[in-house]
């Protein structure tokens, strides 16, 4: 795995040759007909993460960058598009219902335009509690947790950390109010 907040060129073969077996995953479960999505489950999914809980449920398309640092638990619910930068540790906690077109990124590139053509970048772990509703369009990004039964609204950009049982939204996601 890639350690948070060390640097490393994302063109590594190591890198490079994790990214072409997910790729190659993915492919398969996107390009799957709809009478196979239970196969698809069964066989591919535990194949693409670290960690498949049981009866999560994804709808397809997906896209994922490496897959073996993401884990998902029990009765989560993943809409379609769901996009996964997982160059860091992303850990799903049970019961998330996550809308379409969602991104999840934990890679970070340099703000020094050098660094970047190089290719350097760094990660940050991503975790989301028990019981979260993501709505559609969010965008979480590297470095945030968000807390047991928390709601984050559509079209949010989360940058910083949510707490547990608030209802967050807006750009930048912002906490509104706690939810009972």
């Amino acid at each position: 795995m890639i350690k948070q907040n060390t640097p490393y060129k994302g063109n590594d073969s190591e890198l490079l040759a994790l990214k072409e077996n997910t790729t190659r995953l993915v492919y398969e479960i996107n390009m799957s007909f709809p009478d196979k999505r239970v196969e698809i489950h069964q066989q591919i999914l535990p194949k693409l993460f670290k960690k498949l809980g049981i009866n999560s449920w994804f709808e397809f398309p997906l896209n994922c960058d490496y897959g073996c640092f993401t884990e998902i638990g029990n009765d989560c619910y993943f809409n379609h598009h769901l996009s996964i930068g997982d160059g860091g540790k992303i850990k799903i906690g049970n019961n998330v219902i996550v809308g379409p077109y969602v991104g999840i990124y934990t890679a970070q590139h340099p703000l020094n335009s050098e660094q970047r053509k190089e290719g350097w970048q760094t990660v940050q772990d991503i975790t989301i509690g028990n019981n979260v509703w993501i709505g559609a369009n969010v965008t979480i990004l590297s470095g945030v947790t968000i807390g047991d039964n928390a709601v984050i609204g559509a079209g949010s950009v989360v940058t910083k950390d949510i707490p547990t049982n608030t209802l967050a939204y807006g750009v930048p996601c912002k906490v509104i109010r706690k939810i009972k």
